[in-house]
Parts: structure tokens; C-alpha cells; sequence
């Protein structure tokens, strides 16, 4: 422990690019398309500035195709008929949608030729993008995964507050929501803990009301669920406010893998990466393969080696959950 303290017409495209006079040929720059899931975040910006920053010779064209998993296929063949020197996946959704799986494709992609990286992916193995972190098992694909590990997420809210009943609430869509819960599970004997889980209902078209935060989270309350854990949820990051805002109705401490939820929707803390940071971390994947000649997939698959512990007092002192002064000397606090 001591080791751990210390968005076809529905989409939304935006050009950015960074071009410029340096030592490398700025006449003919090289052309990103990212791919993202839910508009142009921290990541996605965070990576455009760190060539713009540079003026690196590396124009990015963003596309958004704001949760639609039906846009995937267009954009797939859209991108496979123009050929950009390298295609950037935000989050596993995009990701499995325009690379496709080892499954499906074994060693090759399913955009052919054209050499890929993904980001916001929080669980590229299990989720079957890659063969392991160190070698992908795909020559054209790698990229940068983004979850800090659920045992060391675990160690440490365990010494902020050890529940024996740790509650979740999944989209049974998501397939990152599925594969964090079995980790959890997976560690939960060796940690003394028991995970909860309340799985939201979907509609005929797979979307899922968000009326339903509060009677899943009661429901989770009734069974005895002392705290509340949101690991990799995309449904509950967007309606974070809400979600928090249910829990904190019930005395239901909120801890969470994403610092945003911390920061602006009040959860009590948060063990997490920096969005910004992950972006910038792929853009040095992507330049070595724009601008040095590396081939995506001589590339491990890489992660931060540093992560965030961000605690809210405001909700603490709500909570009457006061944190111990081993997290305080290491944390963020937010009041």
C-alpha cells in the first residue's frame, strides 16, 4: 500500500490541423482521421494540441458519431476508400467498430492497409482488440489504454472506506461495464469484499432511459450495497450528475475510476488518469509512426505510469466519511 499511496449526415466532422516549417516536410503533412465517441473531449483536444504545439506537419480531421454504433460501418468504408496515413479510434465502442476484433480479423484489420491506434480504451484485451500489452498481435494496430488497474483502484479505496457490499450499475450494452465488473469479482475474494450488481434496462433501440438512476441505485440500497464503485460506464459518466446525485440521497458514498465525476458531479474519490494526458500519450504513439517510420503494431500498447487520487470534502463532510491522513498527503483535494 505504501507503494500505491507513494457523431452519413448525423456526423459531426471538425478539421483541425497542424502544419508548419520544421525539419520535416511541411509541404505534405500527414493526414490523421480520429474517430470519437461522444464529441471532441480532453483526449481528443489534447492531442491535436501536442502537434499544433510542435508544428509538427500532422493535419487531424475528427469525426463524431455521438453514440450512433450504426454510423460505425459508413465511416469503416469511408475510411478504407480514402486511405489517411493513420486512423485514431476514441473508446472501445469506435474502436472494435472500425478495427474489428482478433475474432473476426485474426493479425489484419478490418480497415485493410490502413495503419490505426486506438485511445479510451480501457480494457483492449479483454475486449479483443489486441493480443497483450506488449505485442498487439495486429501489424497495423496499437494504441493507449487508459483504466488504472481495479486492484490497485480497490487498495485504495479501501483505505478511505472498506465496504463489504459494493454496489454497481451497468448498461448491459457496454461491453467495458461487463469486463471491469468481472474483474471486480474476479479480485473481490482476496480483498474480502462482495460485488452488487443492478443492470439498467434497454429499449428496442438499445438506449436506456435515464429515469432508471434511482430506482437502480435504491435497488442496490436495498440489497445492502454500502458503497457505490463506477469503473467504466459511459452511460454513467454522461449522466454522472444525476447518478451522483442519486446515490448521495441515499448515503451512498460514490467512487469512481473517472476524476470528473469528483470534480464537477461530487463522488467521493476518484483513482483515474488525466483525458488530457492519455491524448498526448497517443500522439507520441502517432507521431513515431507519422513521422519516425514505426509500424503501429512494433509499438507496445501503452498506459501512464501515473495516476490520480482526487477527493471531494464537500461530499465527505456530507457523508460524515472523513479521509485518513495517508490519502490526504498524496490526493487532489476538491472542496
Amino acid at each position: 500500500m505504501r507503494r500505491l499511496l507513494l457523431t452519413a449526415c448525423a456526423i459531426v466532422s471538425f478539421g483541425f490541423s497542424a502544419a508548419a516549417e520544421t525539419e520535416f516536410d511541411a509541404t505534405s503533412p500527414a493526414n490523421v482521421h480520429m474517430v470519437v465517441w461522444r464529441g471532441c473531449e480532453d483526449a481528443c483536444n489534447a492531442f491535436i494540441r501536442y502537434f499544433e504545439d510542435r508544428d509538427l506537419p500532422v493535419e487531424v480531421e475528427v469525426t463524431d458519431v455521438a453514440r450512433d454504433r450504426d454510423l460505425l460501418p459508413g465511416i469503416q468504408e469511408t475510411l478504407k476508400a480514402q486511405e489517411p496515413d493513420l486512423v485514431v479510434t476514441w473508446g472501445t465502442s469506435v474502436t472494435r467498430g472500425i478495427l474489428g476484433t482478433r475474432a473476426n480479423y485474426g493479425e489484419e484489420s478490418a480497415l485493410g492497409d490502413v495503419p490505426a491506434l486506438f485511445m479510451i480504451v480501457a480494457d483492449p484485451v479483454g475486449s479483443d482488440i489486441v493480443e497483450s500489452y506488449e505485442t498487439t498481435g495486429r501489424p497495423l494496430i496499437s494504441g493507449v489504454r487508459n483504466r488504472v488497474p481495479e486492484e490497485v483502484q480497490m487498495q485504495l479505496m479501501f483505505e478511505y472506506y472498506r465496504p463489504q457490499r459494493l454496489g454497481v450499475i451497468n448498461d448491459p450494452g457496454e461491453l467495458n461495464s461487463q469486463l471491469n465488473t468481472a474483474k471486480l469479482q474476479a479480485i473481490s475474494g482476496g480483498l474480502e469484499f462482495e460485488v452488487i450488481e443492478e443492470l439498467y434496462t434497454q429499449d428496442a433501440q438499445g438506449e436506456v432511459d435515464p429515469a432508471q438512476i434511482p430506482v437502480a441505485m435504491a435497488a442496490l440500497k436495498e440489497r445492502g450495497a454500502e458503497a457505490i464503485y463506477v469503473g467504466s460506464s459511459s452511460f454513467n459518466l454522461e449522466h454522472q450528475d444525476a447518478f451522483v446525485a442519486a446515490a448521495t440521497e441515499l448515503d451512498l458514498p460514490v467512487f469512481s475510476a473517472y476524476t470528473q465525476m469528483v470534480r464537477d458531479s461530487g463522488a467521493l474519490m476518484a483513482v483515474g488518469t488525466s483525458y488530457a494526458n492519455v491524448g498526448r500519450l497517443a500522439a507520441v504513439q502517432a507521431e513515431r509512426v507519422l513521422l519516425e517510420g514505426d509500424t503501429p503494431g512494433a509499438l507496445p500498447v501503452q498506459s501512464l505510469s501515473r495516476f490520480s487520487v482526487i477527493l471531494n470534502m464537500q461530499s465527505a463532510r456530507a457523508l460524515e466519511l472523513y479521509p485518513p491522513l495517508s490519502l490526504l498527503g498524496i490526493a487532489e483535494v476538491v472542496q
